[in-house]
């Protein structure tokens, strides 16, 4: 409601019969305060009407002088000099005026009651301050003025930025989760294919494996977040589909500690992790393979601690972190966890070892069954 009746006002204000408005009301109100200070120094009220009806146009073009011309033009580009010089310049310029204007309305009406004389007409001090009060007045409400439109404005700009950044991150998230999904279907068929050549009677096992692979992919994974439970499950097939293609070359263990069933996670995100532990670990390996994979719940918080082996040759000839399942993944980290993740990846010349702490989000049973896949 607050911001609404902000918004409404901040219309109203750009309108221009409402600026004609303000200005012409803050200069009305001026030249009563010319007329009520100036009494005080005069006993003649004639002498009060022609002092502030000659020293309020003075008032008005210095004003706007500064307000649309040296300020903006000088100081707001940061030509200090230069408008230092134009400031004195126009000082000493309007109280050469405001002395000539006194000196007007003294001869005048001496001229007219030669005994009449006021010697207060004359006080440099009663012209600064009776002249340069509304000048000075009239400048702070400009930079005031200028200075909230300017944070609002920078108020705007953040938020349009931030907006932009979220779909920027959006879309990008998008295209990294439409770039998982072949990885992972071409890393996985790249396992059948290597059964079907060896006609591996494990082959219709690795199907029906993969069958649920792809349901939980194209069907049960297709929201923001889904329960940590299902994930847990789909990684744990994958594992089985990589042991049945690899049988008793490498030795695989599978932890898992901890309490999931309250938990939320990006679908699909720990997955290239574990691909390139069979990719760039196993593959290359003769002998004495493993993959280690140890997986801790606390609270929120998600530990992940997955080795495997490497031989000599590989760590010489490959990059391990170089892979594009685990640029994405580290890509997606930054942008759902981008201050609820550490990752740390450690290469030796004989296994690789990834560390992830991963702050998770809690969900209730019924925020569970409307958000989160199940």
């Amino acid at each position: 409601m607050f911001e609404l009746i902000i918004a409404k006002f901040r219309i109203i204000t750009q309108k221009k019969w409402f600026r004609i408005s303000y200005h012409l009301g803050f200069w009305v109100v001026s030249l009563f305060f010319f007329l009520l200070f100036y009494s005080n120094y005069n006993r003649d009220t004639r002498v009060t009407i022609w002092l502030t009806t000659m020293l309020l146009p003075l008032a008005i073009v210095l004003a706007y002088y500064f307000n649309y011309y040296l300020i903006p033009r000088f100081l707001y580009k940061k030509k200090y000099l230069r408008f230092c010089f134009y400031c004195f310049f126009a000082i000493l310029t309007s109280l050469w005026l405001s002395m000539i204007v006194v000196l007007v309305v003294i001869i005048l009406f001496l001229s007219r009651e030669p005994d009449y004389f006021d010697s207060s007409l004359i006080e440099p001090v009663f012209q600064v301050v009776g002249l340069y009060f509304v000048i000075f007045l009239a400048i702070a409400i400009k930079q005031i003025k200028r200075a909230f439109e300017v944070q609002q404005l920078n108020a705007e700009l953040e938020l349009k930025r931030m907006e932009m950044g979220l779909k920027l991150k959006e879309a990008e998230l998008k295209l990294l989760r439409s770039q998982i999904h072949p990885h992972f279907l071409f890393n996985t068929l790249n396992n059948l294919y290597g059964l079907t050549l060896e006609k591996s009677d494990l082959a219709p096992k690795l199907v029906l494996k993969l069958s649920d692979l792809m349901d939980y992919m194209l069907y049960r994974c297709n929201k923001p977040k889904v329960s940590l439970t299902n994930e847990l499950e789909n990684l744990k097939n994958y594992v089985e589909i990589e042991r049945i293609r690899y049988n008793d070359k490498i030795k695989i263990d599978f932890e898992i500690d901890g309490k999931t069933d309250q938990l939320g996670i990006a679908p699909m995100l720990l997955l290239a992790f574990f691909e390139n532990a069979f990719k760039h670990g196993i593959s290359k390996s003769i002998t004495k393979s493993f993959v280690d994979v140890k997986i801790k719940i606390e609270g929120n918080k998600l530990y992940l601690k997955l080795a495997n082996s490497r031989t000599e040759s590989s760590s010489k000839n490959e990059d391990y972190t170089q892979g594009i399942g685990l640029k994405n993944v580290k890509k997606r980290l930054q942008l759902i966890y981008p201050d609820k993740h550490r990752l740390k990846i450690n290469p030796t010349t004989d296994r690789f070892e990834i560390n992830l702490e991963l702050t998770l989000d809690e969900v209730t049973e019924s925020t569970s069954k409307n958000q989160w896949t199940n």
